[in-house]
């Protein structure tokens, strides 16, 4: 009876640790599924955590503002923000930073300049740490979380996906008097010899890969990663450029002192260029009396033109990247990016981007361009593949080379088999 009473005795102690032990483990689960982890616990060392980025002054301040917040869900997470001059001084200046130890944890990056780095392996692979960390890549929309994914891995936390535009200025467009906005790159043409004078240009035609490419588009053309460089449809869009450049109806920043086309716009330099959704918060502060239509790139034989998307990338010598992971998915949240909803920016989470064109009914226009705006498709060496094409053009638009688009084209894919 007594070693009856004592072995009952003993199951009970042991069931009552068994409770205790699975309400430990379920806690942890729950703290996990709430986003806590290692760097959000209260007691754990704080992680210091740096987040790199190029863009406008009112990025700056939406930014500043969550690194600020970050703490009400992280506490032991300290996010420092580093914003770079320009895109240019941006990819010349984070390899650098890259090899000597000193660059961000994190960085916001377009889709248009990622594939060589995530080929290069600078970026770190965010599966393993998905979980460990506890952010929800449910509520990102699964065509934004292709964009970030290569091999079946994903290197990306999305933000934005938009289409590329095409901007007008209205006011110049009346005083000229001229009619219904132009929709062809033929009729963009015929409008920008009305518009050009002695104090302005009818359009700003950027020399720089994103612009090209979207007039490339627009003609049926693309990179095929590097196998379709010097196609038929290329050669034709290049050509038209050619042609507005050699008419003095285009200009491109350089030549006007500018950084880039978005200043030439603002300053009146310019009645048309293509763009991107950008421009709303970089002219709310530049030029806030500036009134502008955006339309989607104009049409050579087709409608195309290239879809931005915006994300976040842990590189592969992050200290921390499951705290870095965790602050890149803070600038998702719904406060950072309604923000961003409202400079133009279309967020990657279904539930805010079905709210976009109500809030941003300057760009309603643009709306059908979601059906046929696709990836950049540069090589895998992108940058020296940009570079090369950039300084091939330019050549001829500043250099006064003779070379014809065919020839470009022929000996840029020459370098890109």
């Amino acid at each position: 009876m007594k070693k009856t009473k004592r072995l009952t005795g003993m199951l009970i102690v042991s069931l009552i640790l068994l409770v205790a032990l699975a309400a430990c483990g379920g806690n942890a689960n729950n703290n996990a599924n709430n986003g806590s982890s290692q760097a959000g616990e209260a007691g754990a060392e704080k992680a210091t955590v740096t987040m790199g980025f190029w863009g406008t002054a009112q990025d700056l301040q939406i930014y500043q503002a969550a690194a600020d917040a970050i703490s009400e869900q992280y506490p032991n997470i300290e996010l420092k923000i580093k914003q770079y001059p320009s895109s240019d001084q941006f990819w010349n200046t984070l390899p650098g930073e890259i090899a000597a130890g000193v660059a961000p944890d994190f960085i916001k990056i377009s889709n248009e300049g990622s594939f060589e780095y995530i080929n290069k392996g600078l970026f770190a692979p965010l599966d393993e740490h998905i979980g460990p960390s506890g952010v929800d890549m449910s509520r990102f929309s699964e065509s934004a979380m292709d964009i970030w994914k290569v091999d079946g891995k994903q290197y990306g936390v999305p933000n934005t996906a938009m289409p590329a535009m095409f901007f007008i200025n209205e006011d110049l467009w009346k005083e000229a008097g001229l009619g219904e906005y132009p929709k062809t790159w033929d009729e963009v043409e015929a409008a920008a010899k009305e518009l050009t004078n002695k104090d302005r240009y009818g359009i700003a035609i950027n020399i720089d890969a994103y612009h090209i490419t979207n007039i490339a588009k627009s003609y049926g053309g693309d990179w095929g990663n590097g196998a379709t460089i010097n196609s038929p449809e290329n050669v034709q869009a290049l050509q038209k450029i050619f042609d507005m450049y050699e008419e003095g109806i285009a200009v491109t920043p350089k030549s006007l002192g500018y950084g880039w086309d978005g200043e030439v716009f603002a300053n009146g330099k310019a009645v048309m260029t293509t763009g991107g959704y950008w421009y709303k918060g970089y002219l709310k502060d530049a030029a806030p009396d500036l009134k502008y239509v955006a339309f989607p790139v104009p049409e050579g034989t087709t409608a195309g033109s290239t879809m931005i998307a915006d994300g976040y990338v842990v590189l592969k010598d992050a200290k921390n990247k499951e705290a870095a992971l965790q602050a890149a998915y803070f600038m998702t949240n719904d406060t950072v990016l309604t923000e961003f909803l409202k400079l133009g920016a279309n967020p990657a989470v279904p539930g805010l981007s079905s709210q976009y064109f109500e809030e941003n009914p300057e760009f309603a226009n643009v709306q059908p361009a979601l059906e046929y705006s696709t990836d950049f498709a540069y090589p895998a060496e992108t940058k020296r593949f940009r570079d090369e094409l950039v300084n091939q053009i330019e050549s001829v638009v500043l250099g006064g080379v003779k070379k014809s688009p065919q020839e470009i084209l022929d000996g840029i894919q020459e370098q890109f088999k």
